[in-house]
């Protein structure tokens, strides 16, 4: 003899959806394809890994699960494009996550000619967005050209977490 599902079959099923907004508290508001199905608002993401959140498009396409069957327990996951996710942060931090080989602004070495008294340089360390030069020493060289040279000091990201990857 059969026995009656506790819950209707459809809540054991994953069903494919769009995301119409995403709170500021991370969850989603959906249309679910199926049209038996009702949309669903406050809709919290599981991604499987602790201490990570996104940010998504609206118009994102995803799966909705129902934990334990539950309707009162829904969940979202499993994107199905990378044009989904706007943004993907990484323990509540709110700066960008440099990658090994990628590039840095160290800011900008300023080689100054002092007329007074003639024949010095000054060396100048400007900070990476800043107008404020900071005097590094004077030099009692010669010099020949511009009386500003400007260069960039650049560097390279060469050590990162290899569990991390991006």
């Amino acid at each position: 003899m059969a026995q009656a599902l506790p819950v209707p079959l459809q809540y054991l099923a994953s069903h494919d959806a769009t995301v119409v907004a995403q709170g500021a508290d991370g969850t989603l508001d959906l249309r679910l394809d199926s049209a038996d199905m009702p949309g669903l608002s406050g809709v919290p993401i599981w991604l499987g890994l602790p201490g990570i959140r996104v940010e998504v498009a609206k118009g994102a396409r995803v799966k909705v699960g129902f934990s334990e069957g539950d309707p009162a327990k829904p969940f979202a996951g499993l994107w199905e494009t990378d044009a989904a996710m706007l943004r993907i942060v990484l323990g509540g931090g709110s700066k960008a996550v440099a990658r090994v080989d990628d590039s840095t602004d160290s800011g900008t070495l300023v080689l100054r000619t002092v007329t007074e008294p003639a024949s010095l340089c000054t060396i100048e360390w400007k900070p990476p967005g800043s107008a404020v030069a900071i005097v590094l020493g004077t030099l009692g060289v010669q010099v020949s050209g511009p009386s500003v040279v400007e260069i960039p000091i650049h560097g390279k990201i060469t050590s990162g977490l290899a569990s991390l990857l991006g």
